[in-house]
């Protein structure tokens, strides 16, 4: 294909187009909490990735204004508990609930025997699979601040029916259709 051929009409670069696009690409949903001073914070997210097995490591996104965001980056540790399609509702419940309200939905434990880092961090009983994450670099751009995090423990199983998010709407992963 030569590179004057027509194609797809090009559309501007800005934020509505960006958003009308990245809505149709799904993410799994994962709950973080963290607790710093005397309170404890969570919000449900689905701008996570890896980053390295060496160290095991991953990066997540989160908006400057969320109201866990001073309080991730003033503790530098959180628990990322990667949600089931069967707590669809769970999930949902964190999400609309005013900040303060958050941990009356589910069952929280603290995390116990950790390295100090670590040690005492809120997490969902009803994840799939926890990490416990220890920030390692922040990057603030545009309206996010990329944390970086490596990972210091892990419980659960391997996801095999993650609850996705995509459109606007909380879905699942069908094995096997195509």
């Amino acid at each position: 294909m030569s590179g004057d051929e027509a194609g797809p009409e090009l559309r501007p670069g800005d934020a509505e187009t960006f958003r009308q696009v990245w809505r149709g690409f799904g993410s799994t949903v994962a709950v973080i909490a963290t607790e710093h001073g005397a309170a404890r914070h969570a919000m449900l997210a689905t701008a996570v990735s890896s980053v390295s097995m060496d160290p095991p490591s991953l990066l997540v996104c989160i908006n400057r204004s969320a109201s866990a965001h001073e309080a991730l980056r003033g503790r530098g540790a959180f628990s990322l508990g990667l949600m089931a399609a069967p707590h669809r509702d769970l999930a949902s419940a964190i999400a609309e609930a005013p900040s303060a309200t958050r941990f009356n939905h589910g069952t929280w434990r603290r995390l116990r025997d950790a390295e100090d880092a670590i040690v005492g961090l809120p997490w969902l009983a009803e994840a799939q699979a926890t990490l416990f994450c220890a920030i390692d670099a922040s990057h603030d751009y545009g309206t996010h601040s990329v944390l970086i995090a490596r990972i210091a423990g892990a419980i659960g199983e391997q996801g095999s029916d993650p609850l996705l998010y995509c459109d606007g709407s909380y879905g699942r992963f069908a094995a096997g259709e195509g």
